[in-house]
């Protein structure tokens, strides 16, 4: 089988983040399972020419992109993508996202199949500031338009189909992203009132709300200390990472309330840098207003790290409240519920038998849904399943 994936990749394997890890993961286990040439297509701002890097039956094609894409519809690097596929004569194309790579798919002779990892439209509800709104608009309506016309999508969570209702009128599969090995196997060695935050800077994942929760903790439990692990601002390159606005409002905060020594921003970390956060953290934290269906919840439940995270998205489809974690509604201000944050997060840090049995009940449960092998199996079937239906379609 020859297997086309477009999406977002990195150039170093060894810092993976969002839709690369899926990707990554999977990619892996399909060379290992079948029979199979995979051949990786990604588009990076940062690079001017295009790269091409072969490893056995697997080659990744790294292309140029514009930074004015949405504007055209992404037709320039639509038509690079698509020489590529011509000359790689895929059995099927599998797009990641719903934006370019999708659109790309979709524009393809081959039998395509999506899996969306983020709602563009319910994220685009959540800016601020002309400039990021029109963006959100554009991308939202080119959304919409390949949701329409797509035929086949990989859902990781039932979020994705409940958010496309009415839109969607294709056939999908539940396909749940899949979860380092490494996790599963982690030794836990929980620090007493260590905390863990894993994901960007921004104010969609409610970082300002978990400091002034903290803080309140702090009132509490004076060992709390809360690791944030993501990306802070990354300057330099034709795309940043970040609010940097933002993460200075989150700075200020930390200073002013006299956080310094609670508090440590950890940037963008390796694989093995965040399986050492996961190892010694007593509780994982995601207080966000949107998600899909976040790989650090993945990753949490697979460490057997309890969680408490918000009721965004697809996370009530991958927390049982009271079972492998603490679940909050989502809060109707963007200031965030600090209180209720911090009373979830007293509950796990100062029971940590009822913080181990949840941690426990997560690992048990993650395992038969976020192996890899088992997400790959599944991934195959879907494949051949595609490929047969759309053969019959002529």
């Amino acid at each position: 089988m020859r297997v086309a994936i477009l999406g977002q990749y990195p150039l170093d394997t060894g810092r993976l983040g969002g839709v690369e890890v899926a990707i990554v993961y999977v990619q892996r286990e399909l060379l290992r399972l079948a029979d199979a040439e995979v051949h990786i297509v990604t588009c990076k701002e940062e690079l001017s020419t295009p790269k091409v890097v072969e490893q056995g039956r697997l080659t990744v094609t790294y292309l140029p992109r514009g930074r004015f894409g949405r504007l055209t519809r992404h037709r320039r690097e639509i038509q690079e993508i698509l020489g590529v596929l011509h000359r790689f004569e895929p059995d099927i194309v599998h797009a990641h996202g719903s934006g370019l790579y999708a659109g790309a798919a979709l524009a393809s002779p081959y039998p395509a199949v999506i899996t969306v990892h983020g709602i563009i439209s319910q994220e685009a509800r959540l800016l601020s500031g002309i400039r990021s709104r029109l963006r959100g608009l554009l991308d939202t309506q080119y959304e919409r338009a390949v949701i329409r016309r797509a035929r086949h999508l990989m859902l990781i969570t039932p979020y994705v189909a409940q958010a496309f209702a009415g839109i969607f009128r294709g056939k999908s599969y539940l396909v749940e992203n899949a979860c380092d090995e490494r996790f599963f196997s982690l030794e836990r060695k929980p620090m007493p009132g260590r905390i863990l935050f894993a994901g960007p800077v921004i104010p969609r994942k409610g970082v300002l709300p978990l400091l002034k929760a903290l803080r309140l903790v702090r009132g509490q439990l004076p060992m709390a200390h809360l690791r944030v692990a993501g990306p802070t601002m990354i300057l330099g390159t034709k795309s940043h990472t970040g609010r940097p606005d933002y993460y200075s409002s989150c700075e200020s905060y930390v200073r002013e309330h006299g956080l310094s020594d609670a508090v440590s921003f950890l940037g963008h970390l390796t694989q093995e840098q965040v399986l050492d956060e996961y190892a010694h953290c007593a509780a994982f934290v995601l207080p966000s207003f949107q998600e899909t269906a976040p790989m650090v919840v993945e990753q949490a439940m697979a460490a057997g790290v309890p969680s408490v995270a918000t009721r965004a998205g697809g996370v009530p489809w991958m927390l049982e409240e009271g079972a492998t974690g603490l679940t909050l509604p989502v809060p109707d201000s963007p200031e965030g519920d600090p209180q209720a944050l911090a009373q979830a997060l007293l509950r796990l840090l100062s029971d940590p038998e009822m913080a181990g049995r949840m941690g426990q009940r997560a690992r048990e449960v993650a395992r038969p849904r976020f192996w890899p092998e088992t997400v790959a199996r599944r991934t195959l079937e879907v494949y051949r399943h595609v490929i047969k239906e759309e053969g019959a379609r002529g």
